[in-house]
């Protein structure tokens, strides 16, 4: 295979059969790989394993979505705009520094885990010695800069709370890697219900005894400690637990994840510049409603994440191997599947905008629908490019693709600088939808053209139908309350896309038909 494009383009040219992306999921393939016949039973075990992850993850994130939403809500209309916008200030100012430290180590331990099995004990061990100390030296920094910025006493003591919660989320990633690679999802999304539970209990304690914005960020942070407790506690079926400082190892580790780094860096300064510069030159109450907007969509953005980190094993591992068809096939019918929430998503949350933000509050109402509106734009849209992201890193050339991330960094910045002045949140939201989707363009040209990826978007028919269809619905059923409206529009979403072939039949039987045969990943 060459460095720049893939050599054999007469096995990526070739014809596969065309299924919904419902039928990849949940459905083992029909076409040979290989002409072996141990290796399309190891193929069908695969699918059945990723089946069972995905459901188990997808059911896991409703239920934290859920939990998410209520917090957001709690805090809110608690905290009101400016304390919510105290809040936003503490946690935007912190990501800056949890992506440097972040170095893009669950693309990295799944990329390394899938490339060798066999050595699974000691990638994880150095990787958690790797992020302990890198994210250690990093972090250490963030509470003392911030005395230098202009913030009130309540948000610099806040970040130096926050920074022992951003510790342990940068180790819980580790465990989050290790567990993409054996399929065993539910461990995660275990610690993660856990850590959620924790928080909202604390925010509601500090609603109930009044104990103010600074007792809620200490939930935060014991949230994030116990997720990380139980991560290590449940890892202990697939690997010892302990750190290693081996250089071969560290070495091989930041040369894989160094450039995954620095594009993560860039995507942060596009994703979270708007937030520091709104601070400066707009009240901290408008802070809080853009902040707001984006904690009820960031719940959301996990999703995309999720999925693409359960393929994403597959993925290195075919294309490492150049089973080019089987990468070709599970990108593309991937694909569909984003979309396929996506659209919805956005028509959705376009729709029941102003009963969305009537729940944060009446602080939230006069600026908050619009912002809503776009925001839920471009988080459809980072549903797209987070999955072309993902696929980039399987084909290990994420350094080749940092240019379009600087690119669109430099151009969110400018856009930011010019337009929020101006436009306030409004004006951020829209440069967000603006430099999402510029950057999703780049990195789905990029997959096609040096992974020669065909994307058929005749199979987006029955999503796009479907979300019409639902769009209609919201327009007539307005009169129900608020619940019943968003269930109900997803219901029909649901039976639309199932009458228009989106959905397949044999879901049920496939789950439940892997669930049977155990977990063959444990350690003995």
């Amino acid at each position: 295979m060459g460095k720049s494009r893939v050599k054999n383009r007469g096995l990526l040219r070739a014809r596969t059969p065309r299924l919904s992306w419902m039928h990849f999921l949940f459905r083992k393939t029909d076409y040979p790989i290989t002409g072996s016949h141990s290796c399309q039973a190891h193929r069908m075990l695969q699918h059945r394993a990723l089946t069972h992850n995905t459901v188990v993850q997808t059911l896991g994130k409703i239920l934290s979505v859920i939990i998410g939403w209520a917090t957001v809500l709690a805090m809110t209309n608690y905290l009101g705009a400016a304390g919510f916008g105290s809040y936003t200030i503490m946690t935007a100012y912190l990501q800056f520094f949890g992506v440097a430290a972040d170095l893009g180590l669950v693309l990295v331990s799944s990329q390394l885990f899938a490339e060798r099995a066999n050595d699974r004990e000691r990638i994880f061990a150095n990787l958690l010695g790797f992020r302990l100390t890198t994210s250690a030296i990093i972090l250490v920094f963030a509470p003392f800069f911030i005395w230098l910025f202009p913030y009130s006493a309540v948000i610099k003591t806040g970040v130096v709370i926050l920074t022992l919660s951003f510790l342990f989320v940068a180790l819980l990633q580790v465990f989050t890697g290790l567990f993409q690679q054996a399929l065993t999802m539910w461990r995660s999304v275990a610690g993660e219900l856990l850590g959620r539970a924790a928080l909202l209990a604390f925010v509601l304690a500090a609603i109930f005894e009044q104990r103010g914005i600074l007792f809620v960020v200490i939930g935060v942070t014991v949230g994030s400690f116990l997720n990380l407790g139980l991560a290590a506690l449940l890892s202990r079926g697939l690997v010892r637990l302990r750190v290693a400082f081996e250089k071969e190892y560290w070495q091989l580790i930041w040369q894989r994840s160094w450039p995954i780094a620095l594009g993560v860096v860039f995507n942060l300064v596009y994703l979270k510049a708007d937030t520091i510069i709104l601070s400066f030159v707009r009240p901290e109450a408008e802070v809080g409603v853009y902040g707001a907007m984006y904690r009820v969509l960031e719940v959301l953005i996990a999703f995309p994440t999720m999925f693409a980190g359960i393929l994403l094993p597959v993925l290195a591992g075919a294309w490492a191997a150049e089973r080019y068809e089987e990468f070709r096939h599970t990108v593309s019918e991937s694909f569909t599947a984003i979309v396929s929430v996506a659209l919805p998503l956005a028509v959705g949350i376009a729709m029941t905008a102003p009963r969305i933000v009537g729940f944060l509050g009446e602080d939230f109402v006069r600026l908050g629908t619009d912002v809503l509106r776009l925001l839920g734009v471009a988080t459809a849209i980072i549903f797209v490019g987070t999955f072309f992201g993902h696929v980039i890193v399987a084909m290990n050339r994420q350094r080749s693709i940092l240019w379009a991330y600087a690119l669109t960094a430099l151009l969110s910045l400018v856009g930011y600088l010019v337009v929020i002045p101006v436009a306030g949140a409004v004006g951020a939201a829209a440069v967000t939808v603006a430099v999402e989707l510029f950057i999703a363009l780049l990195l789905y040209y990029y997959v096609r053209r040096y992974s020669l990826v065909s994307l058929l978007f005749r199979s987006l028919v029955p999503a796009f139908a479907a979300s019409c269809g639902m769009a209609t619905w919201l327009l007539v059923a307005s009169f129900l309350p608020t619940l019943f409206f968003i269930l109900s529009a997803m219901l029909i979403y649901g039976a639309l896309l199932y009458l228009f072939g989106g959905f397949p039949r044999a879901l049920v039987e496939e789950i439940f038909s892997f669930s049977r045969r155990g977990d063959n990943n444990r350690v003995e």
